[in-house]
């Protein structure tokens, strides 16, 4: 499935949004930033009455036993206000997403995989569905106070008024507002607004060059009110390198190719882990590097960063020839010789 997000095309906003793409982050928005006042409005009557018409149900210690119940929804509540929501839609061509979230057409609009985008987060708990529109605020019930299920931060976060219907909206919930990192093969195109400056488009060829996007130019059909979107080529070359070499710049030589293997992200733990497959040994200089750059731009956002790096031709596989670890930004490389001898 694709997903798409409208990007506002002010100097300010292009800055910071090229900025989270280079380095593979999206914003998860705490609800105080979100342009919908009536967010996380719910009905709880129907549950208020269902908890007292239970009460005989729990005997004795009832009143001390409802409160638990009650507890649980103001957790789940707290919950929602420190939650990342992360609004996007199924429709890249709507005119009024164009008007509204692209500053007229002066920005642009990016389009995900939505299961590569959502595998990044195979190691934590996220929630993801798409918004329903109703003419009345969800109502919460006792079934809904379950934190095994998704049905209560569906109901807070995943309801909006019929009003906001056009946008189509898919949504992204995180356990925390702000940076998240993702795997950059979730990022398949980009689609330029009819009135996208040409400064800013040469800016987004230049700095995403190298990658697997597609760029497309949104165009206004003749004499109707619907757009098309016309593929275009990257003046700057179509040919794709990014995290695939480490550059003949930096090896005085030539390009050295590399492959990830696997990379997982703890945010619990704030830790990353990458396995890299080199085409053949490196310098340290060029280790430093790499790190570097997988830091930078897969996990910057992590305290702890633990890199392990094999070579094509490496017989023993069990252990890796090097590794290379950052521990709150500062680097160690240990590199491990006797695999040359094994």
């Amino acid at each position: 499935m694709l997903v798409y997000k409208y990007r506002g095309g002010s100097d300010d906003d292009f800055n910071r949004d090229l900025s989270s793409i280079e380095r593979n982050y999206f914003w998860g928005s705490d609800i105080n930033q979100l342009n919908d006042p009536w967010e996380t409005i719910i009905k709880s009557e129907k549950f208020i009455k269902q908890s007292k018409s239970v009460s005989w149900f729990f005997g004795k210690n009832s009143h001390e036993k409802l409160l638990k119940v009650h507890e649980a929804l103001e957790n789940l509540l707290s919950f929602n206000k420190r939650i990342g929501i992360y609004s996007l839609s199924t429709n890249y061509l709507d005119e009024l997403l164009w008007a509204h979230y692209a500053n007229s057409h002066k920005g642009f609009c990016i389009e995900y995989d939505l299961d590569i985008l959502l595998n990044t987060f195979r190691t934590e708990k996220v929630y993801h569905f798409p918004v329903k529109y109703n003419k009345i605020p969800p109502e919460v019930t006792i079934s809904d106070v379950n934190i095994k299920n998704d049905s209560l931060i569906r109901k807070l976060s995943g309801f909006k008024s019929k009003r906001w219907e056009y946008e189509q909206e898919y949504r992204i919930i995180t356990d925390n507002s702000g940076k998240q990192s993702y795997n950059h093969q979730a990022l398949k195109s980009i689609y330029f607004g009819l009135r996208m400056s040409e400064t800013h488009k040469s800016e987004i060829f230049k700095r995403l060059k190298g990658r697997d996007i597609k760029f497309y130019q949104i165009e206004h059909l003749n004499k109707s009110y619907k757009f098309e979107a016309a593929r275009i080529s990257n003046p700057f070359g179509e040919d794709i390198d990014y995290l695939k070499f480490i550059p003949a710049s930096i090896t005085n030589n030539k390009n050295i190719s590399f492959e990830i293997i696997e990379q997982n992200f703890y945010k619990h733990r704030s830790k990353g882990v990458i396995t890299i497959m080199l085409e053949s040994i490196i310098k340290k200089s060029e280790i430093e590097w790499l790190a570097n750059k997988i830091y930078d731009e897969i996990f910057h956002t992590a305290e702890k960063v633990f890199i392990l790096y094999y070579f094509k031709e490496q017989k023993n596989m069990e252990v890796a020839w090097a590794t290379s670890h950052f521990i709150n930004g500062k680097l160690e490389i240990k590199i491990n010789d006797f695999i040359l001898s094994m």
